[in-house]
Order: structure tokens, then sequence, then C-alpha cells
């Protein structure tokens, strides 16, 4: 049974996290089955110099659920995993970008990443609009506010309705001198209430207006962007070449089997993914920054996590604005990364990479691996409710917003699907991290509820780590690689990552 979590004051700290009892039970745990410094967890063939094991780590999108992702790492890193190529769209692209910028990469992160986010009011982040501000919150915390905002609606076109047939009766019986002293009145509280009613709509046309003029999104993001910016400068990374250089850093590394592997072409890197409207394109970042800068870094890195990040309608679209779309420079990108420059916008508009690939494993798969020398993991966040599924399966009729949400999920989710079913052995490197009572637009959780996700992150990564057999799937990546090289004999076929 799971500890009860008690209230740690008005700001909690990395301490309340690592320390819980949940937490430390993990930990316990996983010392228990590999040994007290882990000595014999296996989990990779490529190791530095302190024994560390590296893994190549993907990170699913999911909002404020992210908090959950740095309970998986967290756990990861203190057995001793590290991560050599990272990847990450949205909420996995907030983790990602921690993962890289803080520190080297053989330290671990995890905890570092906990005191920025216990020193962000997740709050701040819906930055739009005090009204705005007001009816997300109240959607999103309050069960009961739809129906409410129903019923008050419905009461404004009922009572107004109800002056209009008082106005008729008053006027109509005008002769009679009780008619004649309760008109006036009538009248007035029929206009009161039309220009109450009036007042409503020009506000919401005002809103509706303002959001397609910002990019159709209720907040600007602005405050997010500040605090990843400031986040990245802090910690040296103020431009992509700084950003590549830490994301491609790494101390010497060794591999266990010398007669079939060696350590010579591995190499690091990191990829957020988004959505680009105008050229209707997924967009890698920082690979693709040359789309639209000749000199990288002229953009600082906080765009492209901004840019991942951007749920549509929630968040206004991410601009990249004066690109020089006659420069030579930036037409030769376009043709080397989408084979046309005929389309290159004059301002880019991003929305959340989860539009197109939500859990990017596939940038990990190279058809020129015979034989892995790290695996490829991914972490991802489930926040389905079982009920739910099991009641849409059924005959009964969905709703109409159950209807559109598995729509949607179809579009988003299939091309990572599609991956995976081809490539089925890379499910054996994902976690899955159960969270179906958390809203994944809730940026007004409590401390209880961020301490709960990590937990609940902690707990999942300790379950993977027990699970995963590094042999089986070293065999069963090989086995498959020389299956399909036989169907399709990729050239220069050589041992990669």
């Amino acid at each position: 049974m799971s500890a009860k979590i008690q209230p740690t004051g008005p700001q909690l700290s990395p301490k309340d996290f690592v320390n819980h009892p949940d937490v430390v039970a993990c930990i316990d745990q996983l010392k228990k089955k590999f040994g007290d410094k882990f000595e014999t967890l296996l989990v990779s063939d490529t190791l530095d110099e302190n024994g560390n094991q590296y893994v190549n780590l993907v990170q699913k999108g999911g909002g404020v659920l992210g908090v959950a992702l740095v309970g998986y790492t967290y756990v990861l890193e203190e057995v001793g995993v590290r991560f050599l190529r990272l990847a990450g769209t949205s909420a996995g692209a907030i983790n990602t970008s921690l993962s890289v910028v803080i520190g080297k990469k053989e330290e671990a992160k995890s905890a570092k990443t906990l005191k920025y986010l216990c020193n962000l009011n997740f709050f701040n982040l819906v930055d739009g609009k005090p009204f705005i501000r007001w009816l997300i919150r109240n959607f999103i915390t309050n069960e009961k506010f739809e129906n409410n905002l129903k019923q008050w609606l419905g009461s404004l076109l009922m009572i107004l309705f109800g002056l209009v047939i008082a106005d008729y009766v008053f006027l109509a019986f005008k002769a009679h001198e009780w008619a004649r002293i309760a008109l006036p009145f009538s009248v007035i509280l029929t206009g009161t209430h039309l220009f109450l009613i009036t007042s409503i709509i020009i506000y919401i046309n005002y809103l509706f207006r303002s959001l397609r003029e910002s990019g159709h999104g209720v907040n600007p993001g602005t405050y997010f962007y500040n605090w990843m910016k400031n986040v990245m400068d802090e910690n040296g990374v103020s431009n992509v070449t700084q950003l590549n250089a830490k994301a491609c850093s790494f101390p010497p590394l060794r591999v266990r089997n010398t007669d079939t592997q060696n350590a010579a072409s591995l190499f690091g890197d990191v990829t957020f993914i988004t959505s680009e409207l105008v050229s209707e394109n997924k967009v890698e970042f920082p690979k693709m920054t040359d789309l639209f800068r000749e000199n990288v870094d002229d953009l600082h890195p906080a765009h492209f996590v901004r840019a991942s990040m951007s749920i549509p309608i929630f968040f206004e679209s991410h601009m990249i604005d004066n690109i020089d779309k006659n420069n030579p420079k930036i037409k030769e990108a376009w043709m080397e990364h989408f084979g046309e420059a005929d389309e290159i916008p004059d301002v880019a508009r991003f929305i959340d990479g989860g539009m197109l690939s939500n859990f990017p494993i596939n940038i990990f798969y190279n058809p020129k691996v015979i034989e892995p020398r790290l695996p490829s993991w991914g972490i991802d966040l489930d926040d389905t409710d079982p009920n739910e599924k099991a009641h849409e399966q059924d005959n009964a009729p969905w709703s109409l917003g159950g209807y559109l949400g598995r729509l949607f999920n179809t579009i988003r989710y299939y091309y990572d699907k599609d991956f995976l079913i081809k490539n089925n052995v890379f499910k054996k490197g994902i976690g899955k991290i159960p969270l179906s009572e958390f809203n994944w637009l809730n940026f007004f959780i409590s401390d209880d509820e961020k301490l709960k996700m990590f937990i609940r992150g902690a707990q999942a990564g300790t379950t993977f780590l027990l699970n995963f057999d590094w042999p089986s799937y070293q065999k069963e990546r090989t086995q498959m690689q020389v299956l399909l090289n036989e169907k399709t004999k990729p050239e220069d076929i050589k041992k990669d990552q």
C-alpha cells in the first residue's frame, strides 16, 4: 500500500520527492534485485569509465503529466543509466531539454530538474486574459462547472423571454394604474438584461477575434518561453551550437563485446518534435533549424521547446518570423529536408509536435544496425480511463466529445503506432506510466498531485527495470534486422546504434 503523502508547506523541495517513502521503496526494491550498487544490473553494452550504462530515450508528450516523466528518469539515473540520444514531444520535450542542458551527460539530471519544477508555478503557464484563466480553471477543476454554465446561460435567455412577455402584458393593460406603474420598471429591467447579454456576446466575439489574430490559442505561452529560456541560459545554452555541443558531448565509452562491437561510431544528439502548419510538415529541431535561419545561432533553443508544446487552442501557435525565403542556403535546406523549396513561408507557425508524432521512438531506428550496442527506450504516459475504454468498446452510443477525442487520437498516434507495429521489438523498451486519474491540462495541480505523479513515474520506472531483459532485447533486435535486411538489402550495412 502506498504511503500517505503528507503536506509539505507552501512550496515543495526536491527532497520532498526523492525522499518520499514510496520513492525510497522503489530504490530499495532495485537494490534487493541488483545489489547495493546495482552491480548485476544489465541494460546495455555501452558503458563509461564509471560503469554508467547508456541508452537512447524518447519521452512522450502529455501536458502536466510530464512530472511523472521526471520520476521515471530519476529511478533510471539512480541505478546508473545515462542517455546518449534523447528525443521528446511537448511535455516530453521539456524534460528532454532539461536532461540535455543541465550538467554533463554522465551526470544525473532528474534531481536537478526537480529544483526548477519546484520553483515553477504551473498556473503561471496559463498566461491568457483573466477571464480565460478563470474559465479554464473552472472547466478543469470543477466537474459541475459545464452544467452550471449551461444552466446560467439558459436562465439568462429564460429571464429575457419572461421580461419581454411582461413588457407586452403591462403595455396591453396600460390603461390600468398598476400596469402604468410597473411598465417603466419592466422596460428598464429588460433593457439592462439586453445590455448584459449584448455585452457578453460582444466580449465573446472579441475573444474569438483575438483568438484568430493570435494564432488560435487562448494563452500566449510567453511565460513558458521566458522560463525555458532562463533555464537554458542559466545552464550555458543560449544558442543552437551550445545546445548541440551539450547533446553531442559524452565521456569516453566502451562496449562489452569488443569482438563484434565498437564504440567508435556512437554519437549523442537531441530532437524536439513539432508540427509546422504553413508548409504542413513535421519539423525536428535543432536538426532543421537551417530551414528558418542561415545562421542557426540566430534562434534561441527555447523556441524549439515552446514550438513542441504548443497545445492547439490552449496555447497560441508559436511563430518564427523574418524567414528569408529567397536565401539560397535556406532554399537548399528545404530541398534537403523536404525535397522542395516552393512553399517556404515568410512566417512559420508551429503547434504541438504530438499532432504528428507524440512518441517519436522511430528517431533512433537505423536500418544499418545489425547488433545494437544499446537499447532504445521510451516512456509512455497513459491517461486512458480503463472504465471509459471498456464502455466505448461496447455498443453504447458515444458522446460527441468521446467521438472527437478518439478521432483526434487515431490521427496523432497512427504514425508512431505504425512504426511499433512494423518494429515490434521496440515495444520491449517502452515503459508505461498509468495516470488515468490525472488531467493532462490541469495546470492548477496541487503539490499533492505533483508528488503522486512523480511517485507513479518512479514506480513505473522500477517495474520496467525489474522486467527488462537486455540480452533478449538485443537478440530480437538483431534477428528482426537480419530478416528486414534480407528483404530490403540496405546499402552499406554496418554495426551502428
